[in-house]
């Protein structure tokens, strides 16, 4: 060998490996890829976490639909007032207005417009014939403190005291019925969260006793050695925890382009007149969104744990 064929030789040898090549040195995992472990876990697990993330974001949206409808009809009051004629309608009025400033706890009352309260009968008596036919009563619109809504009593008889023709409106009905609506609609989004969790469990279940079955020799060989049930359960623990990740990962990108295109159309002005609040990914709305991916990836690798712990209980 001439001295140019051994620098030649010494330059290959010092020289670094591709980084393919190292990747190549590393330890295969316990269950390969492929089968009911691999690529069609990661794609349910997928599936699995854009519907939890989903189903999380539907009950933060209601619960903050509920908290600003309800807040909104526990701090305003809606007195009526009715009468033969439009002059005893206006004293009604000024009896009413002169009640409600020196109630304390009472912050504003404000009449609304008789065109605008004509406007909200059109719908029912047609444009117009509401004012031409209908002595309208006036509406006179409260925003009152906690303090005096929880104790409307005293100003009711005040009320009806100084102006015959008054009643009060305290929203109580409608605050009820929206509550429980709410209610229903945060305990169907819990309830479709369950349902998502209980599937990410039966998958798991599923594809860890599939990749047992598959790799039956190669468990039989790690028992032969003096490998014990829980080495082989913490393996398999390992490997489906990082297939539960890469499925909730993209799962959970999936669902914030959802939600982020959902929150881009309701801004865009087609939901404008909507009575749902403004819609926006952001916040601590994330953190909670987080908590979803991380359930599915969790449940999926404690319930393979288990799993493949009473497995081969049974089976050695």
């Amino acid at each position: 060998m001439t001295q140019e064929e051994s620098q030649a030789a010494e330059t290959e040898g010092d020289a670094p490996q591709p980084r393919w090549q190292l990747f190549r040195n590393r330890a295969a995992p316990l269950l390969p890829e492929a089968g009911a472990a691999g690529a069609p876990l990661v794609a349910v697990i997928t599936v699995m976490s854009f519907l939890a993330v989903l189903a999380m974001a539907s009950l933060l949206m209601v619960n903050r639909a509920a908290s600003e409808w309800t807040s909104e009809l526990r701090s305003e009051i809606t007195v009526q007032i009715k009468g033969a004629n439009e002059t005893e309608i206006a004293a009604g009025v000024s009896a009413a207005l002169r009640v409600l400033e020196e109630t304390e706890g009472v912050i504003e009352a404000e009449e609304r417009g008789r065109e605008e309260t004509a406007a909200l009968l059109e719908p029912w008596l047609g444009q117009g014939n509401a004012s031409a036919f209908l002595n309208i009563p006036a509406i006179i619109e409260v925003k009152a403190t906690p303090t005096l809504h929880d104790n409307l009593e005293l100003l009711r008889n005040r009320l009806e005291a100084a102006a015959p023709g008054a009643s009060l409106d305290d929203h109580s009905r409608w605050h009820d019925r929206l509550s429980n609506a709410a209610r229903s609609g945060q305990a169907m989004a819990f309830g479709v969260f369950l349902l998502v969790m209980g599937a990410a469990c039966a998958i798991s279940i599923f594809a860890a006793r599939a990749g047992l079955a598959a790799n039956h020799e190669i468990v039989s060989v790690l028992h032969l050695v003096g490998a014990t049930d829980d080495f082989i359960a913490t393996e398999v623990q390992r490997r489906f925890f990082i297939l539960g990740l890469r499925g909730a990962v993209l799962g959970l990108a999936a669902a914030l382009l959802a939600l982020g295109l959902t929150g881009m159309v309701m801004r865009s002005g087609l939901a404008a007149d909507s009575f749902l609040p403004e819609f926006s990914v952001g916040g601590f709305m994330i953190l909670w969104l987080l908590a979803a991916p991380v359930a599915t990836c969790l449940v999926t690798a404690l319930t393979a744990r288990l799993t493949v712990l009473k497995t081969l209980s049974r089976q050695y």
